[in-house]
């Protein structure tokens, strides 16, 4: 008789204890004065973190090199497929104009970097370095003076 007893009340017991809410503790909002020991985070218009760093690169003039290879290639082919003079000089100015854009294409130079900041007010500038230094994406810094600073 006591196991006809224990069981129905075991089953009602653990269904309780499966569909009870879980308590939890809330602070009530107190309406004294702010803590002054507390700490607030202002949004800042001087203060952010990267979000992008770009280089900024440069096409330097031709030294000639590739024109002149691009000239004497352009020449030899013009004659070679087409023949005749005109074919020759209508090839070489090609090349020559082709070899001075592949050199200056090939020796891009890098002249600063551009540095994007979402600022801690929700804004973002953008500034340009000529060094980034140790500098990475995600880092946090400050601006002081129109300048980037960790």
């Amino acid at each position: 008789m006591k196991s006809m007893l224990i069981r129905p009340l075991l089953a009602a017991a653990a269904a309780i204890a499966i569909g009870a809410p879980s308590l939890s503790i809330v602070a009530a909002p107190s309406d004294g004065p702010p803590d002054a020991t507390a700490l607030r985070h202002v949004p800042s218009a001087t203060a952010g973190r990267i979000v992008g760093i770009e280089p900024i690169r440069a096409r330097p003039k031709g030294s000639g090199a590739g024109a002149v290879a691009g000239g004497v290639v352009g020449g030899v082919l013009g004659n070679k497929v087409f023949g005749g003079t005109a074919a020759t000089v209508i090839g070489a100015a090609g090349g020559a104009v082709a070899g001075n854009n592949l050199e200056r294409n090939h020796r891009t130079e890098v002249t600063g970097y551009r540095v994007s900041v979402r600022l801690d007010n929700g804004g973002s500038r953008t500034f340009t370095e000529s060094q980034v230094g140790g500098l990475r994406v995600g880092d946090r810094v400050r601006i002081h003076g129109g300048r980037l600073q960790r």
